[in-house]
């Protein structure tokens, strides 16, 4: 982990993943792309960032087809929609806050598509 001028741990990069990650993996992808083998932590940060923000798109997903495709029972796929979409901003803000205090973030549920170390 890279330190500031002070001695306290640099997390802008993982900050800046964790709130990436509301709108899609492709921020803490960057993230992750150019932290690699540089700072361990936003390495760490970005990979973790990125493979929770697969998970969302690939659940939005899912909750979009359910939506058109299931007749009589396309509601279920607009609730499944508004459920990703608050606990993924709710899950992303409280990992911002936990990496803005030097603090690893972790989530419930990931889908394992960036490799993390450590």
């Amino acid at each position: 982990m890279q330190n500031d001028e002070f001695g306290a741990p640099s997390t802008q990069a993982a900050e800046l993943a964790h709130l990436g990650a509301m709108i899609g993996p492709v921020i803490p992808w960057l993230v992750w792309r150019s932290h690699r083998g540089r700072d361990p932590f936003g390495e760490r940060e970005g990979a973790t960032a990125t493979n929770f923000a697969a998970l969302v798109l690939v659940s939005f997903a899912v909750a979009t087809a359910v939506r058109a495709l299931v007749p009589f029972l396309g509601f279920l796929g607009t609730v499944g929609q508004l459920a990703v979409l608050a606990s993924s901003v709710v899950l992303c803000l409280q990992a911002y806050s936990a990496v803005r205090r030097g603090v690893p973030a972790t989530y419930p549920v990931d889908l394992k598509v960036v490799k993390t170390h450590g």
